[in-house]
């Protein structure tokens, strides 16, 4: 784990230590999202949350499974009722 202080500027504002900023790899104009839990803040990449998001989809759906077309079949039979 990797911890570091940062300083809170008056309008808000923290900068995040480049050492982490490389680890977790942002970038300038990248957008993050922040989660307040239980009195900590956690900052995680779009990119990290998609992956996670992913690996929970892939635990519940067969490999086989195409959700796209799934989901366009179910579009279609909406459609024609």
């Amino acid at each position: 784990m990797t911890s570091s202080i940062a300083q809170v500027s008056t309008d808000g504002r923290i900068v995040i230590p480049v050492e982490i900023r490389r680890k977790m790899g942002i970038h300038a104009g990248d957008q993050l999202i922040l989660s307040y839990h239980e009195s900590e803040l956690h900052i995680a990449t779009r990119k990290q949350r998609l992956q996670q998001a992913q690996v929970l989809v892939k635990a519940y759906v067969d490999n086989t499974v195409s959700l796209a077309d799934e989901l366009i079949r179910e579009r279609r039979a909406e459609a024609n009722e």
